[in-house]
């Protein structure tokens, strides 16, 4: 059932379905010429530390390495629909590692914002993250640097210098969302990736958008 709520900028008109907030009201002032960001943000207390409208969050964790969080919402006075992740501090992924080969059971999950669309000043789309976390096996490569793996829907492509990583994380998702989780929302997209890697432990970060969609996921993992 539709609900309204009210802000000190603006009232909002806004659809609640479990944790998905399909409708609200966004300011012409400051809007932006795009409907769709993410981003890198601070963590804080176990949940990324930004205001949004309408902020889901979620997260995955070891508790031998750390924690990422994730979250979603709107930012009503650019008119955009937002994904975040962060890293909470003092992640412990051990020593420094120069050279041959370390794997990483790793666990992962993320948030999708799709079909999105802006109209006047309401601005929509479907939410929906995997129902389980999800499970894979990455592989750093010291001598070559770079960090590798794949799953069912997750491909990592990531470069080491140091005990920081990069690169890119194309996600192809499959998930439900939409009213009480009757839409599939599904896609592809590559992700930018940021977190660190050494010899106990990695844990990163991706993000991305496209015209219509945004991402915001984690993974954290134990070397084996």
């Amino acid at each position: 059932m539709p609900f309204t709520f009210q802000s000190r900028r603006a009232a909002f008109q806004c659809v609640a379905l479990g944790s998905i907030v399909l409708l609200s009201a966004c300011g012409s002032g400051g809007r932006s010429s795009n409907i769709t960001a993410s981003g890198v943000e601070r963590v804080s207390d176990g949940r990324v530390d930004v205001a949004l409208e309408s902020e889901s969050n979620l997260s995955v964790s070891d508790a031998r390495v750390g924690l990422v969080a994730f979250a979603t919402g709107i930012n009503e006075r650019k008119g955009q629909v937002v994904a975040v992740a962060g890293i909470a501090d003092d992640p412990e992924v051990g020593d420094p590692v120069t050279e041959g080969t370390v794997t990483y059971n790793t666990r992962y999950n993320y948030i999708v914002l799709d079909n999105t669309s802006r109209s006047g000043n309401y601005i929509s789309a479907d939410q929906g993250s995997r129902r389980f976390i999800g499970r894979t096996t990455l592989t750093a490569d010291y001598s070559e640097g770079t960090l590798t793996g794949t799953s069912s829907d997750l491909e990592v492509d990531g470069q080491i210098s140091g005990q920081e990583v990069t690169g890119s994380v194309q996600v192809d998702y499959n998930v439900s969302g939409g009213i009480v989780g009757t839409k599939v929302l599904s896609g592809r997209m590559d992700t930018a990736l940021n977190g660190q890697v050494g010899s106990t432990g990695v844990i990163a970060t991706f993000h991305g958008t496209d015209s219509n969609s945004a991402i915001a996921g984690g993974l954290v993992g134990t070397a084996n």
